[in-house]
């Protein structure tokens, strides 16, 4: 979230802007050692890389999502309630 220039909330189909007072859900997630480049040929992470992403669910979007992370498949975006119908109840969010 914070990497881009125009954060914006975490569902991929939402397209509302972040906004300090506007309310919603901040979420943070280590990275997978795999997805962590590393800085030279001998595979150590640089200093300067974080391993741990930031998301943002607007106040809408967070009332009926929550955010999870499955290792191998990164962060997904759940439904708070999976019974209800969707066509997609775990999305996968791209990298930031």
């Amino acid at each position: 979230m914070f990497q881009n220039l125009h954060p914006k909330c975490a569902n991929p189909a939402c397209a509302t802007a972040f906004e300090w007072l506007a309310g919603g859900q901040f979420f943070r997630f280590h990275r997978d050692r795999a997805q962590v480049v590393p800085a030279d040929g001998n595979g150590a992470p640089s200093r300067n890389v974080h391993q741990v992403e930031h998301f943002w669910l607007c106040e809408r979007c967070g009332q009926i999502y929550t955010l999870g992370y499955e290792p191998g498949r990164g962060v997904l975006l759940r439904l708070l309630w999976p019974e209800l119908p969707e066509t997609e109840s775990n999305l996968q969010l791209p990298a930031a």
